[in-house]
């Protein structure tokens, strides 16, 4: 079985990447409401959607196959 990128799920505690900025973030929580993530370099815990998010590096369609297809 395949796993793409829609399949993708985050977990707690995991480390993500914002797709609009690129930047490394903490899953701090999901709940129905959303999924709270915190910047790794500092910054204000918040709520993003599933959209809003990229895979981590290990994960099909994760943040190295996103950044190459934006170049």
């Amino acid at each position: 079985m395949t796993v793409t990128a829609e399949q993708w799920v985050p977990e707690a505690g995991q480390r993500v990447y914002e797709r609009r900025s690129g930047a490394a973030v903490e899953v701090m929580e999901i709940s129905k409401t959303g999924i709270y993530v915190r910047p790794l370099r500092g910054g204000v815990e918040r709520v993003v959607r599933l959209a809003d998010l990229v895979p981590p590096d290990d994960a099909p369609g994760g943040f190295f196959e996103w950044q190459a297809s934006r170049g």
